[in-house]
């Protein structure tokens, strides 16, 4: 294996580890739109949240909503996105890999990151190869 190989081998597992602690749970929920950073931002057309935006460093701290089941109206807050990724990378990233599953640490009883047990499973788009992050 080449020079070139062996550092583009461990670049590709240092972003698999790093994007293996993204909140995967809150794909599917909403951004804030109380929020002025989204007010101001292209996607107030589309305030659903995706893979990409949860490793994305542009939305860090922004705030995830879902509707509450009790008031149509009103919205709870369920988390914010912590992403640490340039757009680039992460766009680079799921070019590259596919998310196919995650155990996420989120206690949704209490509302609140829980330690313990985080796993993420991702698989190679080229070769097909599965992979799987333990945190």
């Amino acid at each position: 294996m080449t020079n070139k190989q062996q550092i583009k081998k461990l670049r590709d597992n240092a972003e698999l580890a790093w994007a293996s602690y993204g909140y995967f749970d809150l794909v599917g929920k909403k951004f804030d739109i109380k929020d002025e950073r989204i007010k101001n931002s292209p996607r107030i057309d589309n305030l659903t949240i995706t893979p990409t935006d949860i490793l994305d460093m542009t939305y860090k701290k922004y705030i995830a909503v879902k509707s509450n089941p009790h008031k149509p109206d009103d919205e709870i807050k369920v988390g914010k996105l912590d992403g640490d990724m340039t757009p680039t990378q992460v766009k680079n990233f799921f070019d590259k890999y596919d998310l196919l599953d995650f155990y996420p640490k989120f206690d949704t009883k209490n509302n609140k990151q829980k330690e313990g047990f985080h796993a993420c499973l991702f698989q190679d788009k080229e070769s097909k190869e599965l992979i799987r992050k333990l945190n």
